[in-house]
């Protein structure tokens, strides 16, 4: 049961199919700007085997987003689909890993950005947290004012993000060498290794989170039945095409080891190999700060959104519902998980931050994909504008084949990520472990009231 007090003023619905695709596409498309070096360190030639390994379970779970989505638009993503199938309980552990999740992502991508407008000033090198911290803090004031403003600026910034993609594409087939990238790929047990080469999908499983932010943006996007599941769709294709065609490009024109060199900006090592690299590069490191940006943006959006839902749902505090009466947003959820986030940002370093980034996601992305081959089960009558392709039928009921190797991607995936980084794992372990117990005693005390 949904609790709502219907004397709070509610969220505004303003977000068109630019603005919806613009959350997806920002809070994705920003991974790649990171992880490339990360990945080619320990993938090197088969670089592009394990981005396409994590893309499928990627892909996967976006259509089964695209299908809930449309289904169900209400803010909460996972958290909302895991309690309408499962109860509560698992509606909690859905919403408690995205919130994980996003606020991870405004620190680690504020520092990011950081990093990157330092190519223009160096000083900030020397203040790398405060000016993290500052960033987070400028966008906190943005969302306060509205979802319209917010998706404004992520909305140009990806525009600006997906011209230079494609601008580096084209410049790139004129020196790519079929030659080189064909001599990089090698037997993986030979190179990179067995353990290397999945400890790298686990990474290229990071520049694969964020689709959920599209699900957060529902309740304030306009005709959500048909424009999130075209905002899923269109996300989950420019992503996946723009990863593989940069990691297949970059391999073509310089050797891995040049990527792994520069894990805080490895799009700009791709970019001082092209023509006109002068040019090039400081567009490259603007580009970069713009999206990382956006994507620390975005994940203000995803968790004040989020644990509004959930109050919403009686999972968390009343006062998460709180709407500002004149600018119509969640302005409690924006100011307390920003203060987390500037905290985290100030005291602690990209390595720390990625660590436990992916379990929330994966977490809710099995969630998810449960949920919907579930419901398709206990609510077979449900509305669904869009439906995820390959069913097949059983009794009266269609089974979602695509959902279930989702299922059983997203675990794989998610075991993976446990056991092959331990200081993540431990930070996760943690935060559910104060999560669930957070449940029981809000449980406790909403019943004795």
């Amino acid at each position: 049961m949904i609790i709502l007090d219907s004397s709070q003023p509610k969220l505004k619905r303003e977000l068109g199919l630019l603005g919806s695709f613009s959350m997806g596409f920002a809070d994705v498309g920003a991974d790649i700007f990171l992880a490339l070096g990360l990945i080619a360190a320990y993938a090197g030639g088969s670089m592009p085997f394990a981005i396409l390994i994590a893309a499928g379970v990627y892909v996967l779970t976006g259509l089964a987003y695209a299908e809930l989505a449309s289904s169900i638009p209400v803010a909460g993503g996972a958290s909302v689909y895991g309690e309408r199938a499962f109860g509560k309980f698992v509606g909690f552990i859905g919403g408690w890993g995205l919130m994980l999740d996003y606020t991870l992502d405004i620190a680690l991508f504020a520092v990011a950005a950081a990093g990157y407008l330092s190519f223009f000033f160096p000083v900030i090198r020397t203040v790398l947290p405060v000016a993290s911290s500052m960033l987070i803090l400028a966008l906190v004031l943005v969302n306060l004012f509205g979802i319209r403003e917010s998706s404004f600026v992520n909305s140009m910034l990806t525009l600006g993000t997906i011209a230079l993609v494609v601008a580096l594409l084209i410049i790139g087939l004129t020196t790519f060498n079929l030659q080189m990238f064909l001599s990089g790929i090698k037997p993986i047990e030979v190179s990179p290794g067995i353990h290397d080469f999945l400890y790298s999908i686990t990474l290229a499983m990071v520049a694969f989170i964020g689709i959920e932010s599209i699900s957060q943006g529902a309740e304030e996007t306009r005709d959500p039945e048909k424009t999130l599941p075209r905002a899923h769709i269109s996300a989950v294709t420019t992503v996946v095409v723009f990863a593989l065609a940069i990691s297949v490009l970059a391999l073509g024109i310089i050797p891995p080891q040049a990527l792994a060199q520069r894990p805080d900006n490895p799009i700009v090592a791709l970019a001082l190999a092209l023509p006109f690299a002068n040019v090039l590069v400081p567009i490259v490191a603007l580009i970069g700060f713009a999206i990382c940006f956006v994507s620390a943006n975005t994940g203000i959006i995803g968790v004040s959104r989020v644990t509004y839902s959930m109050s919403n749902h009686g999972l968390l505090t009343r006062r998460f519902q709180w709407v500002h009466p004149l600018f119509r947003t969640p302005w409690v959820t924006i100011l307390v998980f920003s203060a987390i986030a500037m905290v985290l940002a100030y005291v602690g370093d990209m390595f720390f931050l990625g660590e436990p980034y992916a379990f929330g996601a994966l977490t809710a992305y099995l969630i998810a994909n449960l949920a919907l081959i579930k419901l398709r089960f206990t609510e077979p009558g449900l509305v669904r504008p869009f439906r995820m392709p390959l069913n097949i039928q059983w009794k009266d009921r269609q089974v979602p084949l695509l959902a279930i190797v989702g299922v059983v991607g997203c675990a794989a995936m998610l075991f993976l990520v446990a056991w092959l980084h331990e200081s993540g794992r431990n930070f996760a372990l943690a935060w559910f472990a104060v999560g669930i117990l957070s449940f029981f005693l809000y449980s406790r005390y909403r019943n004795k009231k």
